[in-house]
């Protein structure tokens, strides 16, 4: 902890110091302070902010078909530096978690997978990511298509006849029809105000039902096939504001395109209302195609939904098989330098848009040398964050790329910036029979059959008046969900009672142990003040089945949907340093980084401008300059810098004017 406060009082006190010996404390602080271990429910002293997400499907993915798949994940995830899952819920016309919205709809109440086996994946990694500290976003990925594949619209489209989109032709629409490239889906009238209901019915049902940090469409919501636009409603909602008219013959003319893209505009700004009537914290979150091509295909106006306010964040799907591709999009966004205002995106929109970056598709992959240039040139950008296609893209299959995001990106802890410097997802604070705060009674014995959290479960015979009761350490006054570790056992009680302690009321819920499965079970949620306090008890006092009570840990995450607006502070810190006036020059990252031997040092300066630029080793030491005392016109520059006279590591490079420094790191493999 002596790091961690040297390294603020650092930060705090930059202003102040002397450019000289600055710069080597801060590197010798900073490599100490970031490979620090963080203990158990002990959060960082510092944050950066950037949104590190990735998405969790049902197709090509094992993650979320088993209990265990899940938790392994999202400690994956965690441990990596990740701060955001998005999980699909509304795939192939079903729901993943069970919705009385769909079964009131077409008599489906969940994917008979789940089902049948008596699973709520979604509920489930809520707890585990919730647990680590990551947000939950869920993932509407079919939006309004129903099916894909079968041209009678499936079992949405059967159950619903007027809900069908039609083409010209009067077929249900799909884009298979006016291009062999498309895939199959088959669409609902996106116009149609049914369906639009129906989809924020079942957006908000999620929302109402589970404590959750956001939702989001992608390239299917809203969005529609570009050769729709013919069914009855549809054509009769056209004539009404054509005098009477009817639509055009060419699906794709321009005005026609722009009249359906309207429509699914003003859904956008209707679902993003609705949202944020619910709850304001919440974050409405696209993922359209890439523009103009969402628009021309999908009727995705995307670009209008920002200007709009429509939407917190976006993830343009910026998918592409080699980087300079990638690349080129990011430029179509923002321009061919990172600082122009060439692209179709007005400069502002850097703090909404965090590109979605594909990973994995079918048996192709994008790797590590592709991933970190990416995310070297989203920061020129100042695109503070992306978004993978996806989890399976991350291991071993695809060379292990979590691990070099977060060896050499993902190091630091963040913060999505979206929550402006607030941790809306603490950890899970979690209370170990091993730990502090146990208070015991009665006799209890240690058992590793069946395992427990950490090895070991505790079990209290049938008739013995035993009871065990945890005291936990609440940072701040606010509701939380309390979960039980239980180690599912057939010779456990059906009658367990626990005691949560409140400071508003006490309750007691009764849990079968028996029958429910092996993890976290949620006992309920309890108004705790802040200090160390007693939050649980359980015991034998109320079993009358004869069988054994067991206990293990305990655990309290923040309740969002009752305290939505408590606060969690987290001290922000840049991977900058800069004494004054910052905006008046930007350093951005090189490029290539890793790199060998060479690589670019761009930077940006608003006026013309005195500067020096050099570089320096992990001590300190300075080995080279790049640029001494000369004045640079107004505009974007870069410089290049070469390693290889230097051997392989972690260097720094600092540009500086007689008023303002910016220093950022680089690394060299060789």
């Amino acid at each position: 902890m002596a790091i961690q406060t040297m390294m603020r009082t650092y930060l705090n006190n930059s202003l102040n110091r002397r450019k000289g010996s600055a710069l080597a404390w801060f590197i010798l602080a900073f490599l100490l302070w970031s490979s620090l271990p963080l203990k158990a429910q002990e959060l960082p002293e510092q944050y950066i902010e950037e949104l590190r997400g990735v998405w969790i499907t049902n197709v090509d993915s094992d993650v979320l078909f088993s209990r265990e798949s899940i938790v392994e994940a999202m400690d994956y995830l965690a441990d990596r530096g990740f701060n955001v899952v998005f999980p699909v819920v509304w795939n192939k016309g079903y729901t993943l978690h069970p919705s009385e919205v769909a079964f009131e709809a077409f008599g489906k109440r969940q994917d008979p997978y789940f089902a049948t086996r008596g699973r709520d994946p979604l509920q489930e990694i809520i707890t585990e990511a919730h647990r680590r500290g990551m947000e939950v976003i869920p993932w509407f990925e079919y939006g309004f298509a129903s099916v894909y594949g079968d041209a009678s619209g499936g079992h949405i489209i059967q159950a619903n006849p007027h809900w069908a989109a039609r083409d010209a032709q009067g077929r249900i629409a799909t884009m298979a029809s006016i291009s062999r490239s498309a895939s199959p889906f088959y669409w609902m009238n996106a116009i149609h105000p049914e369906v639009q209901q129906f989809m924020i019915d079942l957006m908000m049902e999620v929302v109402q039902n589970y404590d959750i940090d956001g939702i989001q469409g992608d390239d299917r919501l809203p969005a529609m096939s570009v050769n729709a636009g013919y069914s009855d409603y549809t054509k009769q909602l056209y004539a009404s504001e054509h005098d009477g008219a009817a639509p055009p013959t060419q699906y794709n003319s321009s005005a026609f395109v722009q009249w359906k893209a309207d429509k699914l505009t003003n859904f956008a700004g209707k679902l993003f209302r609705t949202l944020k009537r619910q709850d304001s914290t919440l974050i409405m979150s696209f993922s359209p195609s890439i523009y103009s091509f969402s628009l021309t295909n999908y009727l995705q106006d995307w670009p209008n939904w920002i200007d709009s306010g429509y939407v917190d964040i976006v993830h343009p799907q910026a998918y592409r098989y080699d980087v300079a591709s990638y690349k080129q999009i990011i430029r179509s966004m923002f321009g061919q330098q990172p600082f122009s205002s060439q692209g179709y995106l007005f400069r502002s929109a850097r703090d909404i848009v965090y590109p979605g970056v594909l990973i994995k598709a079918g048996g192709a992959f994008n790797d590590d040398d592709y991933i970190l240039e990416a995310i070297d040139f989203n920061r020129q950008y100042d695109l503070k964050g992306e978004v993978y296609f996806f989890f399976e893209g991350l291991d071993e299959k695809n060379n292990d790329l979590a691990d070099s995001l977060y060896k050499y990106k993902y190091q630091l802890p963040a913060v999505p910036p979206y929550r402006k410097g607030h941790l809306r997802r603490p950890p899970g604070i979690i209370s170990t029979l091993e730990g502090e705060g146990i208070v015991e009674a009665g006799s209890w014995v240690k058992t590793g059959n069946p395992i427990g959290y950490q090895g070991q479960t505790w079990r209290a015979e049938a008739g013995v008046n035993a009871s065990i009761s945890y005291r936990l350490e609440v940072p701040t006054e606010a509701w939380y969900r309390v979960y039980a570790w239980l180690p599912n056992t057939n010779d456990a009680s059906s009658e367990v009672s626990y005691t949560l302690f409140g400071s508003e009321d006490t309750t007691m819920v009764q849990i079968d142990q028996a029958g429910v499965p092996k993890g976290w079970v949620a006992l309920g949620s309890a108004h705790l003040s802040q200090g160390t306090q007693t939050v649980v008890n359980v015991g034998t006092e109320n079993v009358t089945d004869g069988k054994a009570v067991y206990t293990d840990a305990v655990m309290i995450i923040l309740d969002r949907q009752k305290s939505p607006t408590a606060e969690v502070e987290a001290t922000i810190v840049s991977r900058e340093i800069s004494e004054e006036l910052p905006g008046q020059i930007a350093l951005n990252q090189n490029y290539p980084n890793p790199f060998n031997p060479v690589t670019s040092i761009p930077f940006e300066l608003k006026t013309a401008t005195n500067i020096s630029l050099d570089v320096y080793d992990v001590l300190g030491r300075k080995v080279q300059t790049l640029i001494h005392n000369t004045v640079y016109p107004a505009g974007a520059h870069q410089v290049q810098f070469s390693g290889s006279e230097f051997s392989s590591g972690l260097y720094y490079y600092r540009l500086r004017t007689d008023k303002a420094e910016i220093i950022k790191a680089m690394t060299l493999i060789k």
